[in-house]
């Protein structure tokens, strides 16, 4: 791994965006990748037309990720997972603060904001920001407005907030992150055309009064067994079959899995309108900063399996004012070929097999305290 990719004091006035995937999280959530090429995603898409398949995936899906997602604390006697969550938390905490530093030492005359781009579903960050709001200054954005119900506008990332003084005898912008969730969240709920955010301090009750309600005990566990006795089976096979308990639960579990506002790990991603609206919206706003002047791009967890990302970035890189630093797990990881051959994107791999850059590394890497001068 280089030494250092730019200068801080390059970097200043430059409109700094970040592309964070599930490499992130990845510490406390598993990704959507399973075994060698089998992913939830290639599970859901070659058994598209088998509804109580697709239903059964999502199922273990919930249970094996989702649920994760809520970044509520494990139980007590979990030491393990525990552990996981906390040294998750503490890189989560890291990264925003550095990067708070950050925007404090931009000059007054620059815009003092970050974009944080995801596809992730959890809310790490916004739980981290909501703790680190107690001694530090600055808002993290998440795109809502409202007091008692916060509904999801895109308009609102274009907002900045500066203290005037007491005596408006000065000026001083707080450092603003957007950040802007492309497939959605576990902390967003559907409601007619509209996306609320409500943050959730426990697991969604509908379904966890399914999963906990002892009548279901003996499906749920007949469930869970299909799933890991016939690791990733061939669904097509006529001995895959489901009882008529086990369908009627998935039809109860899947109608309450419906309300949560998140992109299902498909090819086809929207069954709803808004959030086909939301989509889009989010893909023009990452296109609109990518065609700035003076613009950084920093790629960390994420694999550009969403097409549409990977299309715009591409297709951005035309701005010769834009510098897109791609971090790579291991020296295994592979980048899109179509975007390997840009002069203005920086492909950044462990210097030996034995290293990975996780998220802990990356953010030491990126903030580098020991020399001043280096991001």
């Amino acid at each position: 791994m280089t030494s250092d990719i730019f200068s801080t004091k390059e970097s200043f006035d430059k409109n700094i965006n970040f592309l964070i995937g599930s490499g992130a999280s990845a510490d406390y959530i598993p990704t959507l990748k399973l075994v060698d090429e089998t992913s939830y995603e290639t599970l859901l898409e070659q058994n598209k037309n088998k509804e109580t398949v697709c239903k059964f995936i999502l199922f273990n899906y919930y249970i094996n990720i989702i649920q994760k997602a809520f970044c509520l604390q494990p139980p007590p006697d979990n030491i393990e997972e525990i552990n996981k969550i906390s040294s998750t938390f503490e890189s989560y905490l890291s990264f925003i603060v550095k990067l708070i530093q950050f925007l404090e030492r931009k000059q007054q005359k620059d815009i003092h904001r970050a974009n944080i781009f995801t596809t992730n579903y959890d809310i790490f960050f916004e739980r981290c920001a909501d703790q680190l709001n107690k001694t530090h200054n600055f808002i993290l954005n998440d795109g809502s407005t409202g007091l008692i119900k916060r509904f999801l506008s895109i308009s609102n990332f274009h907002l900045s907030v500066a203290h005037q003084g007491t005596l408006d005898n000065y000026r001083y912008e707080i450092p603003m992150l957007n950040l802007i969730k492309v497939h959605g969240s576990i902390s967003w709920k559907k409601e007619n055309s509209s996306i609320f955010v409500e943050y959730p301090h426990h697991y969604i009750q509908e379904i966890d009064s399914l999963l906990s309600d002892v009548n279901n005990s003996n499906v749920i566990e007949e469930l869970k067994n299909k799933w890991s006795i016939e690791l990733f089976p061939d669904f097509s096979k006529e001995t895959f079959q489901f009882s008529k308990e086990q369908i009627v639960f998935l039809d109860k579990f899947i109608n309450e899995y419906n309300k949560i506002a998140i992109v299902n790990p498909t090819k086809k991603k929207f069954e709803e309108t808004v959030f086909q609206q939301h989509y889009y919206q989010c893909l023009r706003l990452l296109s609109y900063e990518l065609e700035k002047p003076q613009t950084l791009l920093i790629c960390f967890g994420f694999s550009f399996a969403d097409e549409h990302i990977r299309e715009i970035v591409k297709r951005s890189l035309s701005n010769k004012q834009l510098i897109v630093y791609i971090f790579c797990l291991s020296t295994e990881t592979k980048v899109p070929e179509d975007l390997i051959n840009f002069e203005n994107i920086k492909i950044i791999k462990p210097s030996s097999d034995e290293e990975k850059i996780d998220f802990t590394k990356f953010i030491s890497y990126l903030f580098n305290s020991n020399e001043e001068n280096k991001l």
